[in-house]
């Protein structure tokens, strides 16, 4: 009994056994079968796409990079073959699966990649193969190596094309080829032809910047490209403007738009990509824009605005307008004007330009009925008639009430778009305002208390031959006259005398230039007496230099003298507060006062240099260089530098802040010049003839020396009126 209990216990144990074993190997089996099934499924889940392969020839072993998107990792859920002959895969990543080549064979390289099957395309067993070329981007005229077999040629030199395209072979050995890349060939591959043979490389990008759209800017300007084999991955084009490098915000193949840097300079704008430069056109870094006269400033829907200034884009659509922060379309656009019409409902506020994203706030605009467009003329002195045009004024003259710098002045007549007024008596410069019922505008830009008058002489009652002309302190006017070889003082009341010294009338024997210091020491070039003579307000009559023929003259901050010679090509001397001088390199023939800026540059015109049609600069280190004008014939031109035109430069003075005005004798004009850059603008030019007047109205003769007072007016010899004139400028 016990032992059939223990053999019943031992064949229970062994079923159990045998049940565990049973279930332990059920297991196993599943779990085989579920890695069998996940190993094979993640090759038919493989998503890739094929986009080019290369090379498309070789030997025996050679390795074809086949490129795409996509692929796998894994070695195993891929296969090769070359015309039904199993090839070996080398590697795989996401965009690139490298084939080996079996001997022998010529035909079509299939790809399988888990479930899926790609016919990659062609492949031809022969020695000609490209295997490889560098760079494989880049724009018309860079360099590319080709490197492969069998390039070298027993009959014909190797051809290259890129997409069919011809390129310019350099060099060529027979595992190397040096080509450079043909105007537009596009993206495609690279083919070499020898002998009969045909071999394609990997593709090459051609890359290029057609053009790009502003040319002229600041920080922060939008900038946008337009060409062709741009990356589409942003970061991959590294853009730059003369090598500060620039950040990308959008684009395509085809185009790039770019924020221009904040430290932006002047000078090409580039993209590299893949270490390739491709240059485009040079970017001008340029100032805000600058809003000068805006006229009107006020007025109703339909109103026909004109904004003057500077650094306005002369391609229209590179600039904007905005009131109140509403955009208005533009009518026309220049360098230095924009019009529009007012389109009504854009509310008060201020007129804002922006200019490729380079923005300028300037004065407000009122979205109303009332308000002017021009003052006709825009100066004048007191009594002058002025024509105030704009809209929305009364009919009823009495209803319109005008104001010069807030002075009320009477209105003589009125429509509702002309008021026409006298300057008031006590004029000074400043806006125009016009009230009518319950509104108020203001004048686009200032009336000038500005005009001419004569002072001295006249055609009727000439002082003589008058050369020189200088100012004192006290604004005493003095002018050197040859017919009695004296000086006549003239007062600011217009009393005119002689200069005296000791009591007496000073007497030389020809008159010539005249210069008066801070200090009110006047001296005199007695030309014929070769001296300069020294009158002091104590009365003192000296000779400061003598030994040469002096003519027109002027002092620099250190109390030395630079003085024009008398005769053709005499040249110029410097004179120290001693009284010792010597000669200045450079000046021929001066034919004007000579100016002398605060840092010792001297200014002047030369006879022989320019025919007195331009102005030369000797700067204080040496050296001599043409400011403004100088051409062989004279002529009436604003401009920088070279383009502007004179004719008969006789006098030139600096104002107290800093500019060069100059006196323009034949035609009878007065020019401001800028010193740094020569921008040359006219004051006025006149008519023939002899009038006091406005700026418009006024007639000279000729004007043949210049001088400036303290409070800015400027003083001028008619000589041939035989007058001396006055500018009022304030």
């Amino acid at each position: 009994m016990i032992s059939y209990m223990k053999t019943l216990k031992m064949n229970k144990i062994k079923k159990w056994s045998a049940g565990i074993c049973m279930l332990l190997a059920l297991l196993v089996t599943f779990n085989a079968c579920k890695k069998d099934d996940k190993e094979k499924g993640a090759g038919a889940n493989i998503e890739a796409k094929v986009t080019g392969y290369y090379p498309n020839s070789g030997k025996a072993g050679t390795l074809v990079t086949v490129e795409g998107e996509g692929f796998g990792t894994s070695l195993n859920d891929y296969s090769a073959t070359v015309s039904g002959n199993n090839a070996d895969v080398i590697s795989v990543t996401a965009n690139a699966v490298v084939v080996r080549i079996p001997d022998g064979t010529t035909g079509k390289i299939v790809l399988k990649a888990g479930s899926k099957t790609f016919e990659v395309g062609s492949y031809t067993y022969q020695d000609l193969s490209v295997k490889d070329i560098f760079p494989a981007n880049g724009p018309a005229g860079a360099q590319i190596r080709i490197s492969g077999e069998g390039f070298a040629s027993v009959s014909n030199p190797a051809s290259v094309l890129i997409n069919n395209v011809s390129a310019l072979v350099v060099s060529v050995a027979d595992t190397l080829i040096v080509a450079e890349v043909p105007q537009n060939a596009g993206f495609g591959p690279v083919t070499v032809k020898v002998d009969g043979k045909e071999a394609q490389g990997r593709n090459f990008t051609y890359q290029e910047i057609s053009n790009m759209k502003p040319l002229s800017g600041g920080a922060n300007t939008r900038v946008v490209l337009n060409g062709v084999g741009f990356e589409t991955a942003l970061a991959n084009n590294k853009v730059d403007f003369n090598g500060k490098a620039a950040t990308v915000v959008e684009g395509n193949d085809k185009q790039l738009v770019v924020l221009a840097p904040a430290d932006v300079t002047t000078g090409p704008l580039s993209v590299t990509i893949n270490g390739q430069k491709i240059t485009g056109q040079r970017f001008t870094v340029v100032g805000k824009p600058v809003i000068g006269i805006v006229s009107p400033l006020s007025g109703p829907k339909g109103t026909e605005m004109t904004i003057q200034g500077d650094v306005f884009s002369a391609v229209a659509d590179e600039n904007k307008v905005f009131i109140n922060n509403v955009e208005v379309p533009l009518n026309s656009v220049t360098a230095t004007q924009i019009t529009l019409t007012i389109p009504g409902g854009t509310g008060s506020g201020n007129i804002r330009v922006v200019v490729n994203d380079q923005a300028t706030t300037g004065p407000a605009f009122k979205d109303q009925t009332l308000g002017i467009k021009s003052l006709t003329p825009d100066n004048g002195l007191a009594g002058t008639s002025v024509t105030i045009t704009g809209t929305g004024f009364s009919t009823t003259a009495s209803d319109n009430k005008v104001y010069f710098n807030d002075v009320l002045t009477t209105v003589k007549s009125s429509t509702e778009t002309q008021l026409v007024v006298d300057a008031p008596a006590n004029l000074s410069t400043g806006i125009v305002k016009v009230a009518t019922n319950g509104l108020e505008t203001t004048s686009p830009q200032p009336f000038k208390r500005a005009g001419i008058i004569t002072i001295a002489g006249g055609p009727s009652n000439p002082i003589g031959s008058i050369q020189g002309i200088a100012v004192d302190s006290h604004d005493n006017v003095y002018v050197t006259n040859t017919t009695d070889g004296t000086v006549n003082k003239i007062t600011p009341a217009g009393v005119v005398s002689k200069l005296q010294a000791n009591g007496a009338d000073v007497h030389f024997s020809f008159p010539n230039g005249i210069y008066i210091d801070g200090q009110d020491n006047i001296y005199v070039a007695d030309q014929n007496a070769s001296q300069i003579r020294k009158i002091t307000p104590s009365g003192q009559n000296v000779a400061f230099t003598g030994g040469f023929q002096p003519a027109k003259m002027s002092m620099d901050a250190s109390g030395n003298m630079y003085v024009g010679i008398a005769g053709f090509g005499a040249g110029m001397n410097k004179v120290t507060p001693l009284g010792n001088y010597t000669k200045v390199a450079g000046p021929s023939w001066p034919s004007s006062r000579p100016a002398i800026d605060a840092a010792g540059n001297v200014f002047y015109s030369d006879n022989i240099l320019d025919g007195g049609t331009g102005i030369q600069k000797i700067s204080v280190g040496g050296g001599m260089a043409i400011i403004a004008g100088a051409h062989s014939e004279g002529g009436l031109a604003d401009g920088i530098g070279r383009s502007a035109r004179f004719n008969g430069i006789t006098g030139l003075v600096f104002t107290s802040d800093n500019q060069l005005v100059v006196a323009d004798r034949n035609n009878r004009a007065i020019r401001l010049v800028n010193p740094q850059n020569g921008a040359t603008t006219t004051l006025f030019a006149t008519g023939y003839g002899f009038a006091d007047g406005t700026f418009a109205n006024a007639k000279f003769a000729s004007i043949d020396d210049i001088a400036v007072g303290k409070d800015g007016s400027i003083y001028v010899i008619d000589g041939s009126n035989g007058a001396v004139r006055k500018i009022i400028l304030k």
